[in-house]
């Protein structure tokens, strides 16, 4: 995981989190950070960055569209709590089941291939991500408002994060804003073909077009062989 341990991290975070704003969330996010509240699922429209809020945090307000007209500011407040914790920490177990595929696979390659430089190299990674301590969300609700018009019920709520939770909410949310290039690299060395949307959809657009260049065919050969 990515941490910011600059004396100026707060400020940092900050300006990453004024980037995003404009840009749309990602979908997979809205999904993994919905709320679940009297049997409705409010999942949020927008996450973007508040002017107010302590300084040693980063404020982050959270907008939920069609929110029941009787909705409780305590209880969304506290269930939006529970979401974000759940989903960075869902987030801190994926990433150290991925440092650790990585740990393997290099020591794999390094009995391949008997290279000492890579297995140190590797080892020092490994080591390194371990020595990271664990980031304190330390999710504070300042307020829950309705922010919606008489037509459409919209809800509010402002919170403020840990510098270093809130660069990993970022990530989970606008990842082309807060990844570095080196953790892009190393996604992109990691991905297959069907989990890239891009390339799902050039092979999926692909195999359409041949298929009905296959079915034209089928229906042209015949034609033009009657005429012989």
């Amino acid at each position: 995981m990515d941490f910011v341990d600059s004396v100026d991290s707060v400020d940092v975070v900050r300006i990453r989190w004024q980037k995003a704003r404009g840009y749309p969330m990602c979908d997979a996010a809205r999904h993994s950070l919905a709320v679940r509240l009297d049997g409705a699922t409010l999942e949020p429209a927008d996450i973007s960055i508040w002017s107010e809020g302590p300084e040693d945090a980063v404020p982050l307000e959270f907008l939920f569209a069609g929110a029941p007209s009787d909705c409780d500011e305590q209880r969304l407040g506290d269930a939006l709590r529970t979401a974000v914790e759940e989903r960075l920490q869902a987030e801190a177990r994926a990433e150290f089941r991925s440092q650790l595929k990585r740990r393997q696979e290099s020591s794999l390659r390094r009995r391949k291939s008997n290279s000492a430089e890579e297995g140190d190299a590797a080892e020092e990674k490994w080591r390194s991500y371990l020595q990271k301590p664990a980031p304190e969300v330390k999710l504070k609700v300042h307020k829950v408002f309705d922010a919606g018009t008489r037509m459409r019920k919209v809800m509010g709520c402002r919170v403020s994060l840990s510098p270093e939770a809130a660069q990993e909410l970022g990530k989970i949310c606008f990842r082309h804003v807060f990844e570095s290039e080196e953790e892009e690299r190393e996604r992109l060395q990691r991905l297959k073909w069907y989990e890239d949307p891009f390339l799902t959809c050039f092979y999926g657009c692909s195999c359409v077009l041949i298929l009905v260049v296959v079915l034209w065919l089928c229906m042209l050969l015949p034609a033009v062989f009657r005429h012989f």
